[in-house]
């Protein structure tokens, strides 16, 4: 149940912010919302962290970052953090950690915070996929 709120990012209009620069822009807005909406300290990192990772994930597999949005929800739970993206062909899939490489952590990590619950659907009519996280609000 959503109990407050939706707030939506996108990058800026008239083009697109190149990749790292949308993570990281997506990151800082996400902490500023959960912030504002008063979560504790933990909370907010950790939604940014999570914020950060499934962004990545949907710029690695989306055809530009003009086709990745960022969502934030307040939950009776905690916080929801849900990153649509225009692909529906490349499902999430968590992989075992491999520490030698420098990719491949990331729904390992989402996976962790959201103590499992974590999930992803296809958007209708094929447009994309919306990979979603609730971060405990304990």
């Amino acid at each position: 149940m959503i109990t407050s709120g939706i707030t939506e990012h996108k990058p800026p209009p008239g083009g697109t912010a190149p990749g790292t620069a949308w993570v990281g822009e997506a990151r800082d807005l996400a902490g500023q919302w959960a912030d504002a909406e008063g979560f504790p300290t933990e909370v907010i990192e950790d939604v940014r962290l999570v914020a950060s990772e499934l962004v990545t994930n949907a710029l690695a597999h989306a055809s530009g970052s003009a086709g990745v949005v960022l969502r934030l929800y307040r939950c009776d739970a905690g916080v929801v953090v849900e990153v649509w993206d225009s692909d529906s062909t490349h499902p999430p899939r968590i992989t075992e950690p491999d520490f030698v490489r420098e990719t491949g952590r990331g729904l390992f990590i989402v996976n962790s915070l959201s103590n499992g619950m974590w999930g992803w659907q296809r958007l209708a009519n094929n447009k994309g996929k919306a990979t979603w996280a609730r971060i405990p609000c304990t």
